[in-house]
C-alpha cells in the first residue's frame, strides 16, 4: 500500500486508504473499525516483512548477543534511509508478541541468558522493554537526530545495559553491530540484500558506510 508518511506531512486519513486499496468505504469497515487499526495492521505486516528479508544476514549468526546487537541496530539503520517504512514501525501495536520480530528475540533472549551472556528476570518484561525501546528509537531517527551514527552506538548500548551485560560485552556488541552492518550493506559479505538497503547510496547511507567507531562522542 502506498500510504506514506512522511516527516512533518500530514497524517493521512481514511478516505487515503481507500483511494489507494482501490475498495469502498464499506469494503474498509468491513475489515477494520478504525485508521489506528489499519495503521497497526501495516505496521506489523511491514516489521514481519523486515525480519523475513534480513534472515539471510542474522540467522547465520551463533552467539545470541552478535543477533540482538546486529538485529537492533538493522532497524534503525533502515529507519535512517527508509523513513515512511519508519513511520509505520514506531507504532506500538505494530510490535505484538505474536510478530516474528518478537519470537525471534525471545528466542534469542532465552538463550542468550542461558549462556550467561545476559540477565532478567522475566522475559515477557525483558522483551517488552527491547520491543519499546527499539520502536522509539527508530521514530528519534526518522525524526532526526544529531549524528545518527554515534546515536545508533549509544541505543545498543543502552540496550544491552538493560539485558544486564557486561561493560566489555556492551562494548563488543556496539563494535560488531557497526561492523557487521557495514560489510553487509557494502557488499562485502555475500549475503542477500533487501530491495531498501539500494537508498545506502543516499548521502545518510554513504556517512554510515564511512562512519568509524573511534569518532562517536
Amino acid at each position: 500500500m502506498r500510504v506514506s508518511v512522511r516527516r512533518g506531512g500530514p497524517r493521512p486519513v481514511i478516505d487515503d486508504v481507500i483511494r489507494e486499496a482501490k475498495v469502498s468505504r464499506t469494503t474498509f469497515y468491513n475489515h477494520f473499525t478504525s485508521l489506528d487499526e489499519v495503521m497497526a495492521a501495516i505496521g506489523e505486516e511491514l516489521s514481519n516483512q523486515m525480519t523475513t528479508d534480513i534472515l539471510p544476514l542474522y540467522s547465520v549468526l551463533e552467539e545470541p548477543w552478535q543477533r540482538i546487537s546486529a538485529g537492533f541496530r538493522l532497524f534503525l539503520l533502515r529507519a535512517l534511509l527508509d523513513q515512511t517504512w519508519a513511520a509505520y514501525v514506531t507504532r506500538v501495536d505494530a510490535w505484538p508478541h505474536d510478530t516474528l520480530v518478537a519470537r525471534y528475540m525471545a528466542l534469542d533472549l532465552r538463550n542468550g541468558k542461558a549462556l550467561g551472556q545476559f540477565r532478567y528476570e522475566r522475559i515477557d518484561a525483558v522483551s517488552d522493554f527491547l520491543s519499546g525501546a527499539t520502536a522509539h528509537c527508530i521514530q528519534a531517527v526518522m525524526e532526526g537526530v544529531d549524528d545518527p551514527n554515534p546515536y545508533m552506538d549509544a541505543s545498543v548500548r543502552m540496550a544491552f545495559a538493560g539485558l544486564g551485560c557486561s561493560v566489555g560485552l556492551s562494548e563488543k556488541a556496539v563494535a560488531f553491530s557497526l561492523d557487521y552492518l557495514q560489510a553487509w550493506a557494502a557488499g562485502t559479505t555475500g549475503t542477500h540484500k533487501p530491495k531498501w538497503i539500494e537508498k545506502i547510496n543516499t548521502e545518510d547511507g554513504q556517512r554510515f558506510l564511512s562512519y568509524q567507531l573511534s569518532a562517536k562522542s
